[in-house]
């Protein structure tokens, strides 16, 4: 049995993304259910939990860098520790590079190379990471569509909270990278787009 602490909840076309940490581990994780298939709307994960369950890398899991990829069967849930917990966990606990503090240009190996997305002639070895940004984060919307903006640069947020007016500098932040996109054919290569899916505050700085 595995203990997952649950730190990221994201919109996805046909159902959720739910991402974890192994406790015991510390491996940064994406949650699929027993079949290896994507999590429904109904999956009962939320950002705090702490669960208990059996977790095995997916049948289907997909190339690098999309490694996080696990089929899990959820036994029990233990407790909800809260946007605190999380930032404890994160703060206290050595991640190696899964978390990065500094330019956003450091991040995922380096690849991203002062853009929005990576391409195959650099691909980082994981698409999931916490970031401590070295420059606050200010939200705008486009289209509809939740983004926040970090040295000229427009990310796209993907998670179900609400969007805040201003991530500051020094806070947690969740990256991950989407899954391989060539614009349904019409670009010349294929690229991971950069989003956000979430970020861990105090509640006094919310």
């Amino acid at each position: 049995m595995t203990t997952v602490l649950i730190v990221s909840k994201t919109k996805m076309a046909n159902g959720v993304c739910v991402g974890g940490i192994n406790e015991q581990s510390g491996e940064l994780i994406r949650l699929h259910n027993e079949r290896g298939g994507n999590l429904t709307a109904d999956a009962p994960y939320e950002i705090g939990d702490r669960w208990e369950m059996s977790v095995e890398t997916a049948w289907n899991v997909r190339e690098v860098p999309h490694i996080e990829d696990k089929q899990a069967i959820p036994i029990r849930k233990i407790e909800n520790v809260g946007i605190s917990g999380i930032i404890d966990y994160v703060r206290n606990h050595n991640l190696g590079n899964r978390l990065y503090t500094g330019s956003l240009n450091g991040t995922f190996d380096g690849c991203l190379q002062s853009r929005i997305y990576v391409t195959r002639d650099c691909v980082p070895g994981f698409s999931t990471q916490f970031w401590i940004p070295d420059e606050a984060l200010n939200h705008v919307v486009s289209f509809e569509k939740d983004y926040y903006i970090y040295q000229g640069l427009k990310i796209k947020y993907v998670g179900f909270l609400p969007a805040v007016a201003r991530i500051p500098a020094g806070a947690i932040v969740r990256l991950s990278l989407a899954n391989w996109f060539d614009g349904k054919g019409t670009w010349s290569e294929e690229c991971c787009y950069l989003q956000i899916s979430g970020w861990y505050l105090p509640q006094s700085d919310m």
